[in-house]
């Protein structure tokens, strides 16, 4: 077993990218808020990148991932939004959206843009 550092990125837009750490609590466990989630909150929960570092001591750590039906468009909660703060993104449908991001991922680890 190894432990591991968290590290997030709070403005994945920026250059270069500044990677903070994230301190441990005892009794507490990291979430990690994903990108339809910003979508749905306009941005009140915001999707940082994130890593993970060894640092030599052991930890426990279980990933689940909880991603919404295919067909399900993703837009911004009415109770997130108002006419003084529309929403920041465009209705997507999370197939269209995942297909979009794979396909970025994809790309960027062949070198093609």
């Amino acid at each position: 077993m190894f432990t591991y550092t968290k590290k997030v990125c709070r403005d994945k837009d920026k250059e270069p990218k500044v990677w903070e750490d994230v301190a441990g609590i005892k009794g507490t466990f990291v979430v990690n808020i994903g990108d339809l989630m910003e979508r749905w909150t306009n941005g009140l929960f915001r999707s940082t990148l994130h890593r993970v570092v060894s640092v030599g001591k052991e930890r426990y750590s279980v990933a689940v991932f909880v991603d919404p039906d295919p067909n399900c468009v993703v837009e911004c909660l009415e109770s997130c939004c108002s006419e003084t703060y529309p929403p920041r993104f465009p209705p997507v449908r999370a197939r269209d959206y995942f297909h979009e991001r794979f396909s970025q991922t994809l790309a960027s680890y062949s070198g093609s843009d």
